[in-house]
């Protein structure tokens, strides 16, 4: 897979007449790009890029510890293969990483798609504390899944999610949450003039339906859709649906109209 500028991102391209404006998927805290399912990453006819974020999965360590700067170092990767303007794709903390890039450089990017996000990201004070200490971080990645699923998602995707978690280095769960507690764009959120899908499940306790209502409501050109028996990881528990709605909002209207 292709590795630039530090970042290890996979790269999904159409056969036949590529998109002229590219997707990118910005995973969640202590995420991947793998984090989002096949389906996601392989959108049929439009070019989709997932990332790694600095010091995940296989991008390069760097010295990035809050959303602004994940932002910014995704701005440089974006100068570096020469790309002028996209639609975003973010979950969770990636949506928000997806909000400051759009209020930031708002000519960069031309459509917002806000998956299980808030305009505020106050992280549980229990789950900090668990994820700041590397004997403790087994059992706030188990809160972090019992709080992230709806109750009927399979076992099987919940221990991968967990294994997948479990496996990257012990202090980025925590600067990952560390950094979403300290994000904050409720007073800017008219700033950000983009379409934008805001899309929550209906079960999600870590970002509740609510919250989603209000982001969508303060954003000036936001569409709110809430995914019945959803949970907070409804990527990974609807991937069709998702896969839909994304392809339904981005195919809407091209982005260079």
């Amino acid at each position: 897979m292709p590795y630039t500028g530090g970042i290890y991102y996979t790269l999904s391209q159409p056969k036949k007449s590529p998109s002229t404006t590219p997707l990118v998927l910005i995973h969640g805290a202590g995420g991947m790009s793998f984090s989002w399912p096949p389906q996601v990453r392989r959108l049929p006819n439009l070019t989709v890029l997932a990332p790694d974020l600095p010091n995940h999965g296989k991008s390069a360590a760097q010295a990035v510890q809050t959303l602004e700067e994940m932002a910014f170092t995704l701005l440089k990767w974006l100068d570096q293969l020469g790309i002028a303007q996209v639609a975003l794709c973010g979950h969770s903390m990636g949506a928000a990483i997806s909000l400051l890039l759009a209020l930031h450089a708002p000519q960069r990017v031309c459509k917002l798609i806000l998956i299980g996000t808030a305009a505020r990201l106050a992280v549980n004070p229990t789950l900090l504390e668990l994820a700041a200490q590397p004997d403790t971080l087994p059992k706030a990645v188990e809160l972090l899944i019992q709080w992230s699923f709806a109750p009927s998602t399979s076992q099987r995707i919940k221990e991968l999610t967990a294994r997948r978690l479990l496996e990257s280095h012990p202090a980025v769960l925590y600067q990952d949450l560390a950094a979403c507690n300290r994000f904050d764009l409720s007073t800017e959120l008219s700033q950000i003039q983009q379409p934008a899908l805001v899309l929550t499940g209906e079960l999600d306790r870590m970002t509740p339906v609510a919250n989603a209502q209000w982001l969508a409501s303060h954003l000036p050109n936001a569409q709110l859709e809430i995914l019945p028996g959803g949970g907070h990881m409804v990527v990974l528990e609807q991937p069709d649906q998702i896969t839909q709605k994304l392809l339904a909002f981005l195919t809407k209207s091209a982005c260079d109209a």
